[in-house]
């Protein structure tokens, strides 16, 4: 399964970010979209040059922005999610990847950092599986799934195969959940699961 990226840019570079960025699953939009669209469970990428929109518009950017900017000693509440170009492309794609993999995710009061799940209101953590992290992380991004699309997507296991293996993680994730007594719940409703508060 694709990361997704929301890709917010001016510049004629579309052609190019398709190419470069061709492991993630692309949402390229303009710039003046940028006050509406910022995902904060998602990874946002935005390009800016001398000739885009006034900067107060990215002063108060989430931790889930990475700035690319060809503009000199660029600060933005003093965040380290900024890169000035020029840049090599190797470099690009390598600080895009680590900033992906190092991407938080929040959902009302739960956080996941890494490889750990956290209540923000009273800092209970614990720690979660790669695959037990990545049923979490889509589902929190897109709010409702069916099981199908995570059993064939993200556990690899083809829909016509009898298995319990999804339960089995939804039990752990919802066992660690309570673990940190997070209000968020994963609910079942047919085939489909939803987080929910």
């Amino acid at each position: 399964m694709k990361n997704g990226l929301n890709i917010f840019c001016n510049n004629n570079i579309k052609n190019f970010l398709l190419s470069l960025l061709s492991d993630y699953e692309l949402t390229i939009m303009k710039l003046d979209l940028i006050k509406d669209n910022i995902q904060v469970s998602q990874a946002n990428i935005i390009f800016i040059s001398n000739n885009d929109i006034d900067l107060r518009d990215y002063r108060k950017l989430s931790d889930n922005c990475l700035v690319i900017s060809n503009l000199k000693n660029l600060n933005f509440n003093n965040k380290s999610n900024i890169l000035n170009s020029p840049l090599s492309i190797n470099h690009l794609k390598n600080r895009i990847e680590h900033f992906v993999q190092n991407l938080k995710v929040q959902f009302h009061d739960l956080s996941l950092y890494n490889e750990k799940l956290i209540n923000l209101e009273n800092d209970n953590f614990c720690y979660l599986t790669k695959i037990e992290l990545e049923i979490l992380t889509y589902l929190i991004r897109k709010k409702e799934t069916s099981k199908n699309f995570i059993k064939e997507n993200i556990l690899n296991i083809k829909s016509n195969i009898e298995t319990n293996s999804l339960e089995s993680h939804l039990s752990r994730i919802r066992k660690k959940m309570n673990t940190i007594k997070t209000k968020v719940k994963i609910k079942t409703k047919n085939e489909k699961l939803l987080i929910t508060t």
